[in-house]
């Protein structure tokens, strides 16, 4: 019943072709954060099967496959961290899947919504993550109790909460500490994260039936939809400005997120995109 979450991938030189990243000479840490950079770059954080077209979300790995690589589209963190955790396996790195739950302007502890991965390599643990639609660490982040790791100007830091869990926080551009998420080290199974991907893909209640969310890292910053608003940061400017109708949303997609396979794409009605 469960067979397709545990396929290798399909073909990996066309996933590396996607990612136009060369095949691995090492099988470091630093190969690792080159996927991990050309990944948020080059595969948008996306949600548009779920709050456009109402579509099942698979998590099997031919099927994830086709959609982001064959189709050239994005996903969300049930697929891009499932498709991305079996590339590093089929490469030859140590991966698993762990759970998270996301801190992030929340005052409150949050349901444990989100797909991880944890990588071993070179005798150290690091935390990973090509599927989150925040402010990602553009690479690798040491899990170590107090570690902090530097990627350029940013600086994402790792501590540890309890027995459990791990808190992965960063240093903003303002110098301010912000939380993250939460993750815990235990390697989890595919076969875990079905529940949650039914509930963020089609219960009411979840933020991704809501609310369109789009993201990509761009060279020099990044680009972000959030229900019909769009934000470009580039540098230290921003420019923010809203989406008024459907041919302006797929100029944007095309333009900036590289998405052009959107035949039949309507705005999601406005009671759906401001509860």
């Amino acid at each position: 019943m469960y067979e397709r979450l545990y396929h290798s991938i399909p073909d990996v030189p066309a996933y590396l072709e996607r990612l136009q990243v060369p095949a691995p000479v090492k099988l470091d840490k630093s190969y690792l954060d080159t996927l991990i950079y050309a990944h948020q770059c080059r595969i948008p954080f996306e949600n548009l099967d779920v709050c456009a077209y109402h579509r099942p979300i698979s998590l099997g790995i031919p099927d994830i496959f086709d959609k982001v690589i064959v189709s050239r589209r994005g996903g969300y963190c049930f697929e891009l961290n499932a498709l991305f955790t079996q590339l590093l396996k089929d490469l030859g790195y140590h991966a698993t899947a762990c759970m998270c739950r996301i801190l992030r302007n929340k005052a409150f502890t949050p349901p444990i919504l989100h797909r991880g991965i944890i990588v071993e390599s070179e005798g150290r643990q690091y935390f990973c993550d090509v599927g989150y639609g925040g402010p990602a660490a553009p690479g690798s982040v040491l899990i170590e109790d107090h570690a902090t790791t530097c990627f350029g100007s940013g600086q994402y830091h790792v501590s540890r909460t309890d027995d459990y869990w791990w808190t992965l926080s960063r240093t903003t551009s303002s110098g301010l500490l912000e939380l993250v998420m939460q993750f815990y080290t235990m390697p989890q199974e595919n076969v875990d994260f079905v529940a949650m991907n039914d509930y963020c893909s089609q219960n009411p209640n979840s933020i991704f039936t809501q609310k369109l969310f789009l993201n990509v890292r761009t060279g020099d910053g990044a680009a972000h939809i959030l229900g019909t608003v769009f934000t470009l940061e580039k540098g230290a400017d921003t420019l923010t400005r809203n989406i008024t109708d459907c041919s302006e949303f797929l100029d944007i997609a095309h333009t900036y997120f590289d998405l052009h396979c959107l035949d039949g794409f309507n705005l999601p009605p406005e009671d759906a995109r401001v509860r």
